[in-house]
C-alpha cells in the first residue's frame, strides 16, 4: 500500500511539475541558491540543478520524497499546522525570514544551512518555495571570528580605516564597522561572502594563486604597498579606494588583512591640481608666444634705434655738447640691453616651439662651438676652461651648443676676484644616462635660491653688478626637459657652483 502511496504522489509530483515547467522551471534554473518547492503535505514537487549539487541527488530521486529525508528537523514542522494554526498561519510567519537548520546530503554527511521561504500558488494549494543557501563558509568564519575576537577584534575596531581580513578563497572571515560604514552592509551580510562583492576587480586576483605562482607568492609582491582599486557600495555606487595588505597567520593557514581606504577626496584633489597644471601650462604657452610676437615685432623698430644712435655717435660725437654725447651713450647702452632682451626671449620661445633634430651630436664638439662664441668673454677674464673627453650623445645639437654656451657664459660672469675656472666632467648614472657637471670657481649660491634661479627673469644680482636678462638658466632648464631630463645645482656662497644635467647616450 505504501509503494502506491509513492507512487501516486510522484505521479502528481510529474504533473504538477509538466504544469508548473514552463512558468517556473526558468526562474528557479537561473536562482544562484539551490530552490525546493514543497507543498503542504512536506513532499518535494519541484527542484532546481543547484538543489541537486547542493544535496547530492539526481531530481528524480527528490520529487515526491518528504522533504525530512534532506532536512531532517524543523522545516517540515514549520510548514505543517498543529492544532491551533492553519498552514497558511504556521507558514505566514516565516515568509521573508532566515531560518537555519541542517541539511542532509545523500552520503549522510550534515551542513549548515539558511532557508528563505516565500509562498507560490498553484492549482494544488499554497505550495512554499524554499532559497536554501550553504552556510557553511559562514560558519566557520564564525567559528573563526569567535576565535580571533579577543586577539584581534579591539586592534581592527580601533583602526581608522575599513579592515576587511579575507582568506586565499577570496571569502571575508572578518571586518571592522568602519568597512560596515564605507561599504554600506550589514556584518552578518558580508562575513562568509567573496571579496568581489564589494571590491569588483583586482582584489581578489591579486590574491588567488595563479597556474605559475602559489597564494603566499602572489600576495608577497603586494605586501606593504598601496593597490589604487575601485569598492562597490550596497547601493552599486562606485568610489575610489586605496589597499594596503599584510599578512596574517592563523589556523587555516595565510590570511590577509586588507586596510581599505575611501580615497575619493584625494582623488578630487588630484584632478583639482591637474586642471591647475594644465591651465598654467596654457597660460605659460600663451605667455611663450606672446613674448615670441612682442620680441619679434620689436625687432626692427629697435634695429632702427640702435642704428640711429650709433650712426648719431660716430658722426657728432665731440660735435656736440658733454650732455649731448652722455645722452647719446645712454640711447645706444640701453639698445644694446633691449636687444639681448629681445633675442634672449626670442631663444626662449624657440625652444618650446621649434622641432628637434635628436640625433647623434658630439658634446665635444658642441662645447667648442659655444667657446668660439664666448671667445670674447674668455678672453677678457682671462677665463680657463678645462673637460674631460666628452661623448657622443643623442640631442639637437643647436640647442646642446646654446646650453654649454649659457652654462659655462654664466659660470665666467659670476666670479669674484681671481681667474675663473671652469671645467666640465662627465660620467654615467644608473639610468646609462651620461651625465654632464660644470663646475667653477666663481661666487657660489646660496641653497634658498636653488629652484629660484631657474625660473624666467629672476635675478640675484643688480643689473650695476653684473649684466644679463635673467632668461639664460630658463633656456637651460627648458632645452634639457625636452630632452626628457631635469637640471640640479649644487653651490655653496664663496665656494663656486656645480650645475648638473643628464642626457641619452647614442645606441
Amino acid at each position: 500500500m505504501a509503494t502506491m502511496q509513492d507512487i501516486s504522489v510522484r505521479n502528481a509530483a510529474e504533473k504538477n511539475l509538466a504544469q508548473m515547467e514552463g512558468k517556473y522551471r526558468g526562474l528557479l534554473e537561473a536562482a544562484p541558491d539551490a530552490m525546493v518547492v514543497v507543498n503542504q503535505g512536506g513532499e518535494i514537487v519541484l527542484l532546481n540543478v543547484q538543489a541537486e549539487k547542493q544535496f547530492g541527488y539526481r531530481r528524480d530521486e527528490l520529487i515526491g520524497q518528504k522533504v525530512k529525508n534532506i532536512i531532517p528537523e524543523g522545516f517540515a514542522e514549520r510548514l505543517r499546522a498543529d492544532g491551533l494554526r492553519s498552514v497558511e498561519d504556521a507558514l505566514a510567519q516565516q515568509i521573508g525570514t532566515g531560518i537555519e537548520l541542517t541539511g542532509r546530503r545523500r552520503d549522510g554527511t550534515e551542513f549548515p544551512i539558511e532557508i528563505m521561504l516565500s509562498p507560490l500558488e498553484s492549482s494544488e494549494g499554497i505550495l512554499v518555495t524554499a532559497a536554501i543557501r550553504n552556510i557553511s563558509v559562514r560558519r566557520d568564519a564564525e567559528k573563526h571570528l569567535a576565535q580571533m575576537e579577543g586577539k584581534y577584534r579591539g586592534l581592527l575596531e580601533a583602526a581608522p580605516d575599513a579592515m576587511v581580513v579575507v582568506n586565499q578563497r577570496g571569502e571575508i572571515v572578518l571586518l571592522n564597522v568602519q568597512a560596515e560604514k564605507q561599504f554600506g552592509y550589514h556584518r552578518d551580510e558580508l562575513v562568509g561572502q567573496q571579496v568581489k562583492n564589494i571590491i569588483p576587480e583586482g582584489f581578489a586576483e591579486r590574491l588567488l594563486a595563479d597556474a605559475l605562482r602559489s597564494a603566499e607568492d602572489a600576495l608577497a609582491q603586494q605586501i606593504g604597498t598601496g593597490i589604487e582599486l575601485t569598492g562597490r557600495r550596497k547601493n552599486g555606487s562606485h568610489f575610489p579606494i586605496e589597499i594596503m595588505l599584510s599578512p596574517l597567520e592563523s589556523a587555516e593557514g595565510i590570511l590577509v588583512t586588507a586596510a581599505v581606504r575611501d580615497i575619493t577626496k584625494r582623488k578630487k584633489a588630484e584632478a583639482h591640481l591637474l586642471q591647475k597644471v594644465e591651465e598654467l601650462n596654457r597660460s605659460n604657452e600663451e605667455l611663450e608666444q606672446f613674448a615670441y610676437i612682442a620680441s619679434h615685432d620689436l625687432q626692427e623698430p629697435l634695429r632702427m634705434v640702435a642704428s640711429y644712435t650709433q650712426l648719431l655717435s660716430k658722426r657728432y660725437t665731440g660735435r656736440l655738447d658733454s650732455d649731448a654725447d652722455e645722452f647719446i651713450s645712454f640711447a645706444m647702452d640701453g639698445a644694446s640691453r633691449m636687444q639681448r632682451l629681445i633675442n634672449d626671449l626670442l631663444a626662449y620661445s624657440r625652444v618650446g616651439t621649434k622641432p628637434m633634430d635628436l640625433l647623434d651630436t658630439s658634446s665635444e664638439e658642441a662645447l667648442e662651438q659655444a667657446l668660439i662664441n664666448l671667445r670674447g668673454a674668455v678672453a677678457e677674464s682671462g677665463a680657463i676652461v678645462t673637460h674631460d673627453r666628452l661623448p657622443t650623445v643623442l640631442a639637437d645639437e643647436m640647442q646642446l651648443v646654446h646650453l654649454f654656451q649659457n652654462l659655462v657664459g654664466n659660470a665666467i660672469k659670476y666670479q669674484g676676484p681671481g681667474i675663473p675656472r671652469v671645467h666640465i666632467s662627465v660620467s654615467k648614472n644608473d639610468e646609462s644616462k651620461w651625465v654632464f657637471s660644470i663646475r667653477d670657481n666663481g661666487l657660489g649660491i646660496d641653497s634658498q635660491y636653488f629652484e629660484k634661479i631657474f625660473g624666467i627673469f629672476q635675478r640675484l644680482h643688480k643689473r650695476e653688478e653684473f649684466a644679463g636678462t635673467g632668461v639664460g638658466l630658463a633656456i637651460c632648464k627648458k632645452i634639457i626637459e625636452r630632452h626628457g631630463g631635469s637640471i640640479t645645482v649644487e653651490s655653496q656662497p664663496g665656494h663656486g657652483s656645480t650645475f648638473r644635467f643628464a642626457l641619452a647616450g647614442t645606441k
